[in-house]
Parts: C-alpha cells; sequence; structure tokens
C-alpha cells in the first residue's frame, strides 16, 4: 500500500506518492536510511514552503495574469525598510478598493526585496483584468508613483515556480528585517485529496488522468534519504481550447501570447 496526494490547482493538477511511515512495499528493497541533520531539516522547510507558494500562485492566478515589480526613482527612495512596506501596504488598499468599486475581488501575493545598495523593491503577483469596468495596469500606473512598474507574464518560462523559489529565497534573506510574503486573505489554499492505494508499487511513467496530459519535466522519481523508500511526483495539466479566448469577467484565459514584460 502506498499514499497518493492530489492537489487541485485550476487546470494543473499535483500528485505525490510515497509509502507511510517507515513501511515500504512487502519485497521491496530498501536503501540505507539516516537520520536527519539541522541542514536537511532546513532544506526540506524551504522546499515544502517554496510548493506551498507555488500551490497558492497555480489555485489562484491564471495565463495573463502579471509578476509586477514596482521600483523607486531616487528622489523617491523611503529610508527604511519598514517605509518601504508600509507604501506597498498603501498600494495595494488603493488597488483593492477600484476593484470593489467594480464589483472585482482584489487578489495578490507579494513579497519586499533590499537590494545590495540598500535600495528596496516589491514583487507582486496580481489578477489582470482589463473591461469597461476595470483596467489593471491602468490602475497599478495611477497609484503607484514612487518609480517605474515592471509587467511580467506570470506563466513564460516557468515563472510562477522561478517565482516562488525567489519569494521564499527572499524571506530568508531578508529575516532579520521581518521579511515574509503577504497575499490576500480571499486565495484558495488548497488541500489535498489523499488516498491510500492498495498496490504494491505506482508506474515509474505515470498515467494521466482522463482529459490531462502529464508534464514531462515535473516527474520526479526519488528516494527519501531519511526513510530510504521511493517518491513520486509530477503535474498534470488539463487538455482546453488553446485558441484566444475571452470571458466575461474581461479575463484572459489559456492560449493567450501576451508581449513581454515592459517597464513603464
Amino acid at each position: 500500500m502506498y499514499i497518493k496526494k492530489t492537489y487541485t490547482l485550476g487546470r494543473v493538477k499535483e500528485v505525490e506518492k510515497y509509502y507511510p511511515g517507515n513501511y515500504g512495499a512487502p519485497g521491496m528493497p530498501r536503501r540505507p536510511k539516516r537520520k536527519r541533520t539541522p541542514e536537511d531539516i532546513d532544506r526540506q522547510n524551504r522546499i515544502n514552503r517554496e510548493r506551498a507558494v507555488q500551490r497558492l500562485i497555480l489555485a489562484n492566478f491564471q495565463e495573463g495574469d502579471w509578476h509586477l515589480i514596482l521600483n523607486y526613482r531616487m528622489d523617491n527612495r523611503p529610508e527604511t525598510f519598514e517605509g518601504a512596506k508600509r507604501q506597498v501596504r498603501k498600494f495595494l488598499g488603493d488597488m483593492r478598493r477600484e476593484y470593489k468599486k467594480a464589483g472585482y475581488p482584489f487578489k495578490y501575493i507579494y513579497v519586499t526585496e533590499r537590494g545590495k545598495r540598500g535600495a528596496c523593491h516589491h514583487h507582486l503577483i496580481i489578477e489582470d483584468i482589463a473591461n469597461e469596468k476595470l483596467n489593471t495596469k491602468k490602475m497599478v500606473l495611477k497609484h503607484w508613483t514612487y518609480g517605474s512598474k515592471n509587467f511580467v507574464p506570470l506563466y513564460e518560462n516557468g515563472e510562477f515556480e522561478n517565482l516562488a523559489e525567489y519569494i521564499v529565497k527572499k524571506e530568508t534573506k531578508e529575516e532579520q528585517e521581518g521579511c515574509s510574503y503577504s497575499r490576500s486573505r480571499n486565495l484558495i489554499v488548497p488541500q489535498p485529496k489523499r488516498e491510500e492505494i492498495h498496490r504494491r508499487t505506482w508506474r515509474e511513467e505515470p498515467k494521466p488522468e482522463k482529459g490531462y496530459y502529464i508534464i514531462k519535466e515535473s516527474v520526479i522519481n526519488g528516494i527519501n534519504p531519511v526513510t530510504g523508500w521511493p517518491y513520486q511526483k509530477y503535474r498534470m495539466r488539463r487538455y482546453t481550447d488553446e485558441r484566444y479566448e475571452r470571458g466575461s469577467t474581461g479575463r484572459k484565459t489559456a492560449g493567450w501570447n501576451r508581449d513581454q514584460g515592459r517597464v513603464l
């Protein structure tokens, strides 16, 4: 028997398979196990946090949304790290009011970073809406008056994975200043479906569910160095119509190809 956990994350499903506790499959050879070191624990905690941020992004944001980088002009730089965080919180409050006025919830994740020369900037993930009621890019231009705004398409070239890793890395780097990523409280927090599979083992090449295909580069067949037992992880993506579509909300859906992010 093994455990299968499945996270449903919008168009993507994430699957984990592993053996419970110290018990593997009967007759299966076990690799040598070892005691966890503090470094092992720190590394695993960081990996788990990165995966949690990845799941938040996948469950709440889609193609067409933005990784937004907010910078400062030299004459507008705040004197302190906390001052920078107050400014971005004010920006988020202004955006929230604009979205609420138009009848939309405002979703976001953000982290503040201090650069090598001491200047702060902010990394945000926000929804993009463009219709007669609301235009996200125009609202950003209106409410961030301290410097440039760099709009980067969220899902290009594994952007959501790189960004999740970056956010957790910056938390660690800036922890002495109380840095941690923040998110709106209206985000979906994915919970896994847990199943006990009464089989000895799983296929090395996983089979997708109907209507999905396996993201090949996501497949990992590994050995847990602590327990000595194998595990498997992978993602599946739902097949969709890859043509450009626009829903009634003005959101861009799958297949929308946006120009590269540009500084405004």
